[in-house]
């Protein structure tokens, strides 16, 4: 009897204590409901109209753009809000009256593609449980909270499209579990934190279109994983890291349109997985590396508007997937080698403005799927006459 009565005691505390927890849930899910609600009335009356759903504080997961779940990890028997989803919805107004500290629970975060202004919060360093925030393609102006070195479990930070100033707090280089970071398009400025080397997670680097300055850092070579690396757009200067040759998971390389200078490092032929490499509007000097032969992945190969000179490697010709080959606007000289004649993808080839000399090989006639040839502005020794070949495809020479 005695034990009988002690499980049904047990049973009964239990009960008691997942129905304390049903009812303190509710109450967290209805403070949520009102942080969200608060949030509304303060955005402008096209957002009152995209929002129109929003009204049952004890229904907000019904809500749109709003996710709920539960997980082991907050103790929770009840669904709370997991996530907010309002993309491109045309939402004006700030994040100031949004109640972070209530949106804990928050895994996702995605309110990018909108017409947001102001700040981006210090207490968005709340939401410790927040796995991907988006924020991008809004007009916010602000400084980067260093507070979101603070959410560990981001594995994407988008913030690109913004106005955003300032430098890159170094704080970023405490999300480890981080595998996609774009801070594109924005006014950051400063240099590139060299701490950033301790995201070995990340597959997606991309702070295009800012004013970074300094050097691109040695350090950056820690990052296995890198996929997409894009520095694009910037004021960095110094030369091209020969480290950058341990990233051999690389299809995308961008560093176009910055002050760097030096030689195009031999080590970039070790990354056999390029596809795209573009290094345009530099003042990169020395010869095309021979190494560059080595990328028979490569579709693009863009380095025009440099500094260039030797010979274009005959190795090129190894490329046979490539697609755009330019590069015009260097001080290339000798002829234009034979081997060119394999790369028969080529739709567009650009060799103007530089000093090359010597007959248009033949084989240029091989390159059936070519759109836009460009020869102009060479040497005096340079003789562009039509190739003898009866099947090849007409060639523009500007």
């Amino acid at each position: 009897m005695l034990a009988a009565l002690i499980i049904t005691i047990l049973l009964m505390m239990m009960m008691m204590a997942t129905s304390a927890a049903l009812a303190s849930d509710a109450v967290v899910l209805r403070g949520q409901a009102r942080a969200l609600l608060v949030w509304k009335d303060s955005l402008d009356n096209q957002s009152q109209h995209a929002l129109r759903s929003w009204g049952n504080t004890s229904a907000p997961c019904n809500w749109r753009g709003i996710t709920c779940g539960t997980s082991v990890h907050w103790h929770r028997w009840r669904p709370l809000i997991t996530g907010i989803a309002l993309r491109g919805m045309q939402l004006g107004g700030t994040l100031e009256s949004l109640n972070f500290s209530a949106l804990r629970t928050l895994a996702r975060l995605d309110l990018s593609s909108n017409q947001l202004v102001g700040h981006i919060p210090c207490e968005m360093g709340h939401m410790k449980h927040l796995v991907a925030l988006e924020l991008s393609s809004n007009n916010l102006s602000s400084k980067i909270p260093s507070s979101i070195g603070g959410l560990t479990k981001l594995t994407s930070l988008y913030l690109y499209g913004n106005q955003l100033y300032g430098q890159i707090p170094r704080e970023l280089g405490y999300l480890l579990n981080l595998e996609d970071l774009q801070l594109g398009t924005n006014t950051l400025s400063g240099s590139i934190p060299r701490n950033l080397r301790n995201l070995t997670k990340l597959t997606v680097l991309s702070l295009w279109g800012n004013k970074l300055s300094g050097l691109i850092p040695q350090e950056l070579d820690y990052l296995g994983n890198l996929q997409y690396l894009d520095l694009s757009e910037n004021i960095l200067s110094g030369s091209i890291p020969n480290s950058l040759g341990n990233l051999t998971k690389l299809t995308t390389l961008y560093l176009f349109q910055n002050q760097l200078s030096g030689h195009i490092p031999r080590e970039l032929g070790y990354l056999e997985n390029l596809e795209e490499v573009a290094l345009r509007d530099n003042t990169l000097t020395g010869s095309i590396p021979n190494s560059i032969s080595n990328l028979t992945k490569l579709t693009d190969l863009n380095l025009f508007s440099n500094q260039l000179s030797g010979h274009i490697p005959r190795e090129l010709g190894h490329l046979e997937k490539l697609q755009y080959l330019e590069l015009e606007n260097n001080t290339l000289t000798g002829s234009i080698p034979n081997s060119i004649g394999n790369l028969t993808k080529l739709t567009d080839l650009h060799l103007e403005n530089n000093q090359l000399s010597g007959d248009i090989p033949r084989e240029l006639g091989y390159l059936v799927n070519l759109d836009y040839l460009y020869l102009s502005y060479n040497t005096d020794r340079f003789h562009p006459r039509r190739p003898r070949q009866s099947h090849e495809t007409p060639l523009l020479v500007p």
